[in-house]
Order: C-alpha cells, then sequence, then structure tokens
C-alpha cells in the first residue's frame, strides 16, 4: 500500500478535499508516494490536474485535457519549481476557477 502522505498535504494545500469538490467539482483523487492527480470541471482548456514533488522540496504542477470520446490525455500546462505557497494561485489564474470565495 502506498504511503499517501504527500498526496494529502498536497491537498490540503491546495484548500482540501471539500474545497476542491464544492468550489470546481473535483473527484478521482489518485495519489501515490510523491504526487497527486484529480479531475475537476469547469474549464474548456483542462479537465485534470497533477501535482508532483520534487527532490529539491518544490513542485511540478501539470494541467491536462482528457477526451472521453477518442481517450485522448494532453498535457497543456505543465510550470517546474513552485513552492508549495503557489499552487492555489497558479490553479486559479491558468483555470479561471477559484478555489475560494
Amino acid at each position: 500500500m502506498a504511503d499517501l502522505t504527500v498526496a494529502t498535504t498536497i491537498i490540503n494545500q491546495m484548500g482540501g478535499f471539500g474545497k476542491l469538490r464544492a468550489m470546481v467539482g473535483a473527484n478521482g483523487f489518485v495519489g501515490d508516494s510523491n504526487s497527486v492527480q484529480f479531475s475537476f470541471k469547469g474549464s474548456r482548456k483542462f479537465n485534470k490536474c497533477r501535482i508532483i514533488l520534487n527532490a529539491n522540496d518544490t513542485y511540478t504542477f501539470e494541467l491536462w485535457k482528457y477526451n472521453k470520446r477518442t481517450l485522448d490525455m494532453k498535457k497543456v500546462y505543465a510550470i517546474d519549481n513552485l513552492y508549495w505557497d503557489m499552487l492555489k494561485p497558479v490553479f486559479e489564474s491558468e483555470t479561471g476557477l477559484y478555489l475560494s470565495l
């Protein structure tokens, strides 16, 4: 069984499971020992987010577009070397969705 401590910490830094579900319809949370991935609604450009913890204690932030009809998944946006307090603002600025009122 994988240690989900990092995945849970990343979600908490983004506002928590409840806020992500309520604000952007986040679901399908998948985590492992150094990353977390989830689907969300409300953006035409993106519908999946993946955040990876790097060895230097920064994050790689990726936004993906998944097409259910063609089963095609494309990485649309990626940025490296983000600190934990930059995750939420980058998500909000790139998707146009807000994680808090």
